[in-house]
């Protein structure tokens, strides 16, 4: 590997066998380094190769502000994230954590405390999430030797949830307060309080985030056949009936009609929620 651009003594660039720019990261690899100088690959150690054009040149533009210890910490908090949530997590994520456990330390300096204002719904409604976002902040102590509050548990989260959904902040943002939203209306239909810790509950939860993000989007659910739809709607009227609440609200507030597919199986998970609670 031969090095093309050197951004500091920590951070240099080369190219692939396809031309593909990469960036190499290791303790002092651009140091008396000159470009065109075979890479020190005794110090190599991560090589970044993000498939984004646009965002390449931000993590560029990244790497040359935020310290190597705070690029690696990120590095491994989203390796991390990748293994035990198993889902598929946006490289966009590199720029906009590293820039944020960036900034967050300053404000730990400076003393000062930020609370997010979704940190009940973040807690609630993306558990797993959260559970590794709390372990993010043993790795950002080992890697740092900083003690990170634990409000930014619920920050680093929200970095995550980002990521999975590929969409703006101000979705998910959206998002949340849809599901708050729904889950208000369900409680005073029924006029219960859920066991949050059940498993039945996150379940529950977990299709209904999905729904959350389709009416977010805009982006419809394929529907069934009227018979089936009659059917369970005979079978659970309760439900039904919570439901249709549920449908009203979204077509006033948000512009989204139901199909009769998302009004069925709501039905269906809201009936077995429902019953778990009688039970």
């Amino acid at each position: 590997m031969i090095i093309k651009q050197i951004f500091n003594n920590n951070i240099v660039s080369t190219v692939d066998d396809k031309n593909q720019e990469l960036l190499i990261l290791g303790r002092g690899i651009g140091f008396n380094s000159r470009v065109g100088d075979a890479v020190d690959e005794s110090r190599v150690e991560k090589i970044f190769r993000l498939q984004d054009e646009v965002l390449y040149e931000k993590f560029k533009a990244t790497v040359m502000e935020v310290p190597i210890d705070i690029l690696q910490a990120t590095d491994d908090i989203v390796s991390l994230a990748r293994t035990q949530l198993n889902k598929t997590i946006s490289d966009g994520i590199y720029v906009s954590l590293s820039d944020h456990i960036h900034f967050a330390m300053q404000r730990i300096k400076d003393g000062m405390l930020v609370r997010n204002p979704l940190s009940w719904e973040i807690q609630h409604f993306y558990k797993a999430e959260y559970d590794v976002a709390k372990e993010a902040l043993n790795v950002l102590q080992a890697r740092l030797g900083v003690a990170f509050p634990k409000e930014e548990i619920c920050n680093i989260a929200l970095h995550f949830v980002n990521a999975e959904v590929n969409d703006s902040m101000n979705d998910v943002t959206h998002l949340m307060q849809l599901l708050q939203e729904i889950m208000n209306i369900i409680k005073y239909h029924y006029g219960v309080e859920f066991d949050e810790d059940s498993v039945n509950y996150f379940r529950f939860i977990t299709h209904l985030k999905y729904f959350c993000q389709r009416v977010v989007t805009h982006s419809s659910h394929e529907d069934v056949e009227e018979y089936l739809y009659e059917i369970v709607r005979k079978n659970y009227p309760d439900a039904f009936a919570c439901i249709g609440k549920i449908e009203r609200f979204i077509r006033k507030n948000y512009r989204y009609d139901m199909t009769h597919s998302e009004q069925l199986y709501l039905s269906l998970h809201l009936e077995r929620l429902m019953k778990t609670k009688k039970a």
